[in-house]
């Protein structure tokens, strides 16, 4: 009876990682990045809601919760809260950018809020409207250009045809000013040949987060509802789309990159405590 329980024990443990090894081959990453060398930190459960994040200028990482108008400078290697400070009323703030000596910070409305000199007793906030009405979802926003603007992608507009595509559109920073019309939409027929088969053809085209690679100047778009990494050049075209293992990435909002080219990836807490992801680069 002993030596059965034995060979039922090992036989369950074999097709378990028979089962984790099949697992791992459904999901990829972009090649200057080892899944294998993740270096996860733990947040503090105050950013349990932790939806956005941007490395600045000034080599320091800031994040955003969603529950709460209040912007942190967190420690990297620890997670531990190095400042905080509050800038508006509780919103529903889902990403940020940070130009100069501003932060741009993103309500799931469209809102922008332009927080001069955070951190700091003369700190001031303004808002700027999204010029669309109707039922929209906005989670992801980056800065790109010489002379910046910046993007700010749809999760779920209404304007859109459902999750086959999503709408990007335009903030110029001279102008303080959205663009009326959108500047680029992401649609699910403009996935590379490569992105074919099930998982791809049925992808929900839905964006939580946004980063502009620092050396390469690619843009990078994570979904934490499609559970993917996408790719794009500096032309807009996608490059390249990675499925994400829920099982590491169980709710992704956030991502950076430091200046080293370093990418980092914040999950919210759901079941469990937050995190961030740290993966080196290797070009």
């Amino acid at each position: 009876m002993k030596y059965f329980n034995l060979v039922a024990i090992l036989a369950g443990l074999l097709a378990g990682c028979q089962s984790q090894e099949s697992r791992l081959d459904q999901f990829s990453f972009p090649e200057p990045y080892d899944l294998n060398e993740v270096q996860k930190v733990f947040l503090p459960d105050e950013l349990e809601e932790v939806s956005g994040l941007e490395w600045t200028a000034n080599n320091e990482l800031w994040a955003i919760e969603d529950e709460s108008s209040v912007l942190y400078q967190i420690n990297p290697e620890t997670g531990k809260i190095l400042r905080k400070q509050k800038f508006f009323k509780n919103r529903d703030i889902e990403d940020l950018a940070v130009v100069g000596n501003a932060a741009w910070v993103l309500q799931s409305n469209g809102t922008l809020y332009q927080v001069k000199n955070p951190f700091s007793e003369n700190q001031t906030t303004k808002d700027f409207p999204f010029p669309h009405k109707g039922k929209k979802d906005i989670e992801a926003i980056v800065t790109i250009g010489t002379e910046p603007s910046l993007l700010i992608f749809c999760k779920a507009c209404n304007w859109d045809k459902g999750p086959s595509q999503a709408s990007v559109y335009k903030f110029d920073l001279k102008k303080e000013s959205f663009e009326p019309e959108p500047f680029m939409v992401l649609k699910r027929e403009d996935l590379p040949e490569s992105a074919k088969g099930k998982f791809f053809n049925s992808l929900k085209i839905q964006p939580s987060g946004a980063a502009i690679h620092p050396l390469k100047g690619s843009l990078y778009l994570i979904s934490s509802t499609g559970k993917w990494l996408m790719v794009m050049d500096r032309e807009g075209k996608i490059q390249e789309i990675h499925p994400l293992d829920p099982f590491l990435f169980k709710q992704p909002e956030g991502i950076t990159f430091d200046l080293a080219g370093n990418l980092y990836i914040s999950n919210e807490a759901k079941d469990g405590r937050p995190n961030l992801l740290k993966f080196p680069y290797h070009p």
